[in-house]
């Protein structure tokens, strides 16, 4: 998220600066389109990409240990306005969706859109979804868990839910957690997979999702 200074600020933001500190560099950070991600670490543009991205095979980069997985352990959620009628996955039939594009989310809602007889709307930057969700030009947006209740937090009037839908569970078998994403042999795999562990070790990490998940 941005705040009013123009800072990116996050529970990714927090992270990646803990992580750099244990790793010893000063943290640069670059906002992008997500969609542009994957690209921009195979040509060399960045060093790894702290992003909410889930470990999924079928991204040509490597992928560090889970840093964080949520207790829901889906990485699909349903955000939508509190008084906005939706209250479960069955009242989703026929409603406008809007999805980050290039994330496993858009991948989900492409399989589910003749299912649900959705409209779907994509859009680079998730702030302009959940802008549009509030001022009702989409009914709920598809959005990992950890995002979704940041959003919840910030804006009262939103509310968010698991999405029920057996593409889903297949999905969670499959993979859980989100990752630091890095180049492929990046030198830097292991020593970030180690600094984790100390994050994880010294408490960082609990501190951080208490601070951005439960206070």
């Amino acid at each position: 998220m941005i705040d009013e200074n123009g800072n990116l600020i996050g529970f990714d933001i927090d992270f990646g600066n803990a992580l750099g500190e244990k790793l010893g560099v000063t943290v640069q950070w670059e906002d992008m389109d997500f969609d542009g991600i994957i690209g921009a670490l195979n040509s060399n543009r960045g060093t790894m990409a702290i992003a909410a991205m889930s470990p999924d095979p079928e991204r040509d980069v490597d992928f560090s240990n889970a840093y964080y997985i949520g207790a829901e352990e889906s990485p699909f959620f349903v955000l939508t306005l509190a008084e906005g009628g939706v209250v479960d996955s069955n009242d989703l039939v026929g409603k406008k969706v809007g999805s980050q594009i290039g994330t496993i989310q858009e991948s989900l809602m492409n399989k589910i859109i003749t299912e649900f007889n959705l409209t779907a709307d994509p859009k680079q930057n998730v702030s302009q979804l959940v802008q549009e969700v509030l001022t009702g030009r989409l009914d709920f947006v598809l959005i990992e868990g950890p995002t979704a209740r940041e959003y919840v937090l910030e804006f009262p009037s939103l509310k968010t839910f698991e999405l029920s839908h057996p593409e889903v569970t297949k999905y969670v078998e499959e993979v859980a957690g989100v990752s630091v994403a890095l180049p492929r042999n990046s030198e830097w795999t292991e020593k970030v997979n180690e600094a984790i562990a100390e994050l994880i070790a010294d408490g960082t990490m609990d501190a951080l999702i208490a601070k951005w998940f439960t206070e």
